[in-house]
């Protein structure tokens, strides 16, 4: 393919005109790069050269914000990366470091990796069972509800019967520490995703008129229909109710704000608290509830890029230094500390959960923010 060819291509898949068999063209094409095609490199010099020109995320578009941008890490990953001057030269390049691998960081000990799948089960009684893909199968049978670990890591409740009864159920939790995440399928067949950081209440078998969940963090919900039984899912001062839907929300304490984002369905959001100003609020998909100083109020939003963390992307939309490195400290499980007044620039981008730490670093200096690893304190300076 010729250099007038390809640019044409990338015009048209980076617009979205473009038909499935380009789109699978421009990808293989892209990733068969070599630094020593000509004449892709003839205008970019050496590959330090080529590193300092890495500033543009050609699958998100530029923002009307001033703000910096991140490059999306599965490009390093793949050892390939498109770019393009912003003078209007359109050209590709293959980076490669000399690495075949993604590697990880390591200090004192410690192995900075992506999270994984693990969590803590506290039964009612307070016995706890880890998960962490070692253990499979039965985990408890209690009444008429079977809780099974299954293969595809996730923590599966069952009824061994159709009968819904009044007896009071006892309440179990799941956990994610920083670094991990789970699913769980409730006894009604709700299906739940688990941030890294989070906690989901929830009894081991719905027994009364309403199925009610508490949560704290982050997780996605796909609810069961049951029209005789609203799903109400509680926490950080508001109530989610629903009959069968899927949304997302975000109520990590840290952030002081929660998010509800609609993807299937509609969503009823009121205050928690009978004193509590908020008003209720309904959403539909592609609307979000937001919940902060005990106001509520909902925006148009693309729904999907807050579920982006499901499909296993970190995604960033005009995003502060702050926002940036908390969803980066909980998946990676290292804590910040900042030095000096920062900045107000903002970032947009979006970085795999699989990508290597040490290939976050480079995404992170590329866009010119100063960081630091000691330990698995990462120091991030003006």
């Amino acid at each position: 393919m010729s250099y007038e060819e390809f640019i044409k291509l990338y015009q048209r898949c980076t617009l979205g005109n473009c038909t499935p068999e380009e789109q699978k063209l421009f990808e293989e094409y892209r990733d068969s790069f070599d630094l020593s095609d000509t004449p892709w490199i003839s205008d970019f010099g050496n590959k330090s050269e080529i590193e300092k020109r890495l500033k543009i995320d050609l699958h998100i578009r530029l923002s009307k914000n001033k703000g910096r941008r991140l490059i999306p890490a599965r490009w390093w990953a793949a050892a390939a990366v498109i770019i393009f001057a912003l003078g209007g030269l359109l050209i590709a390049i293959k980076y490669f470091d000399g690495n075949t691998k993604p590697y990880e960081l390591t200090s004192d000990k410690n192995i900075i990796k992506p999270g994984s799948n693990k969590a803590t089960l506290t039964l009612a009684n307070g016995k706890q069972i880890i998960l962490d893909g070692s253990r499979k199968g039965q985990l408890f049978t209690l009444n008429h509800v079977s809780a099974n670990n299954d293969v595809d890591s996730s923590v599966v409740y069952q009824k061994n019967t159709s009968e819904i009864t009044n007896t009071p159920q006892p309440y179990n939790v799941l956990s994610t520490p920083r670094g991990g995440k789970y699913q769980l399928i409730l006894a009604d067949g709700t299906k739940v995703w688990l941030n890294a950081g989070s906690t989901l209440k929830f009894p081991v078998d719905f027994t009364n008129n309403e199925r009610v969940v508490g949560l704290s963090g982050e997780a996605y919900f796909e609810v069961a229909h049951d029209p005789r039984r609203p799903f109400k899912v509680a926490g950080a001062g508001q109530v989610v109710e629903v009959l069968g839907t899927h949304f997302n929300i975000n109520a990590y304490p840290e952030e002081g704000i929660v998010k509800t984002t609609l993807l299937e369905g509609s969503v009823k959001v009121y205050g928690k608290s009978q004193t509590s100003a908020a008003s209720e609020i309904i959403i539909n998909p592609n609307e979000q509830a937001v919940f902060k100083n005990d106001q509520l109020s909902k925006v148009t939003v693309d729904a999907n890029e807050f579920a982006a963390w499901k499909n296993g992307v970190i995604l960033f939309r005009d995003a502060d230094i702050h926002d940036v490195m908390r969803k980066i400290s909980r998946w990676y499980n290292v804590d910040v500390e900042y030095q000096g007044q920062m900045g107000n620039d903002t970032y947009s981008g979006e970085i795999p959960r699989n990508a290597a730490f040490s290939e976050v670093l480079k995404i992170l200096k590329l866009d010119d923010i100063n960081v630091k690893l000691s330990g698995r304190k990462l120091i991030v300076s003006q």
